[in-house]
């Protein structure tokens, strides 16, 4: 506890700050492919979603730009008041017996840029503020903090979103309106750029001459489209998967327990059971996994990862989907640590922050593959959707498996200079 409060004030007040945010969001936002599916149908779920994430992509490169022109602070302040308003019009959007679908949908997509915006720059602010040894403990703290607020928003989310959408929406304009609050008064500037030297910049070619010096290097961007297929995976269950559950799941007695569970709560105690497995599988195999061979040990957890989430994407009986996700969240356990270590191998150091905004992008699209598989559930059969999730992860395994040669040469040669 002690090494926490030696850290910088912006990382204590960051901490804080997204335990909040991540708890009141997950209350919500990972039941609006169920809320937009109700009003305005599945097909056009899809569209809003697939929209959704495009423009936070965009948004976030253009965020990431514009972190280092004009400064971490002034464009966390920015976004983050817009955030306010987007979530203020959310609230007035769907009153006790009043929603009005619409118009949630266009503020629905005006968070989704403000959260790009803002990603960035918090992101980058963290990085100005640390060294590499106080990175491990400060990320070890975010990481269970996130995970502990995504495990309580949806258990309380599962519990209130069907009959309290107005409270939750109150709560998450509060959270907003705090971390504004202390931002602007409390978080200090890390990047003060010179505005002589941002004159000199063309702002398009920058970006331009950024990315494609990235996209140029062939292995990375088929590590990232194989790493783009294989988390699309789990962005289903956000979406096609919770939809159906809510469709198929009326009122299963969960025995012994005697327990009575709807489509929503089944949904939302599966992802509770996600977070809480993550951490707890982390520690159990943090340790084995240093010694177990990397290459094995990442494919072995690839195809529990992927076979878990092919019975989730077809099965109806909750407690077949409880005991498969265990499989699920091994696998991801067994392969994250090495993948992450992989994608550190592939970036060079004088283009780090072009890779890891692309890797980004990737993992953006993976959420657009699994909003695209809500429209693909409506067109196909069950079998068919299940056979979708399947050969993703597939192809990915195939993917990864051809390029790991050349990701162990680069990483020999790295090691050699």
């Amino acid at each position: 506890m002690s090494e926490f409060f030696q850290l910088h004030r912006n990382v204590r007040l960051r901490v804080i700050i997204i335990f909040f945010s991540t708890l009141t969001s997950n209350m919500i936002f990972p039941f609006m492919s169920i809320y937009f599916a109700r009003f305005i149908g599945i097909s056009a779920t899809s569209l809003i979603l697939s929209i959704a994430i495009l423009c936070n992509m965009t948004a976030g490169m253009l965020g990431g730009y514009f972190s280092d022109r004009i400064g971490r602070k002034k464009l966390m302040i920015l976004s983050e008041g817009l955030r306010v308003i987007t979530y203020l019009m959310l609230l007035l959007s769907n009153l006790p017996g009043n929603a009005f679908p619409y118009i949630t949908i266009v503020f629905f997509v005006m968070n989704s840029i403000c959260s790009g915006l803002y990603g960035p720059a918090s992101e980058a602010m963290l990085l100005d503020v640390t060294n590499s040894a106080q990175r491990k403990l400060m990320y070890s703290i975010l990481y269970w903090a996130t995970n502990l607020s995504i495990a309580l928003g949806g258990t309380l989310g599962a519990l209130l979103f069907n009959n309290h959408l107005f409270f939750l929406f109150m709560l998450l304009l509060f959270s907003s309106i705090c971390s504004f609050i202390i931002t602007y008064k409390f978080i200090v500037e890390t990047n003060m750029p010179q505005e002589e030297q941002n004159k000199k910049k063309n702002v398009f070619k920058d970006l331009f001459v950024n990315y494609r010096t990235v996209m140029k290097d062939s292995l990375f961007i088929l590590f990232i489209l194989a790493s783009m297929l294989l988390f699309s995976i789990e962005s289903h269950l956000a979406n096609f998967i919770a939809i159906r559950l809510e469709n198929n799941i009326q009122d299963f007695v969960l025995s012994p327990l005697n327990w009575t569970l709807d489509g929503i709560q089944v949904y939302g105690y599966l992802r509770t059971e996600n977070t809480i497995l993550v951490i707890i599988l982390s520690i159990i195999f943090t340790q084995f996994i240093k010694t177990w061979p990397e290459k094995r040990t990442m494919f072995i957890g690839f195809l529990m990862y992927i076979f878990g989430y092919v019975i989730l994407s077809y099965s109806n009986q909750a407690w077949i989907l409880f005991g498969i996700m265990v499989i699920a969240v091994l696998g991801e356990v067994l392969f994250v640590p090495i993948y992450e270590s992989l994608l550190g191998d592939l970036a060079p150091d004088h283009l780090r922050g072009s890779y890891l905004a692309l890797n980004k992008i990737a993992t953006k699209g993976a959420s657009l593959i699994g909003a695209i598989g809500v429209y693909l559930a409506h067109v196909l059969s069950p079998i068919g959707i299940t056979i979708f999730v399947g050969l993703s992860g597939v192809i990915a395994i195939l993917l990864l498996y051809m390029i790991m040669p050349a990701i162990y040469e680069r990483r020999k040669q790295i090691n050699e200079i």
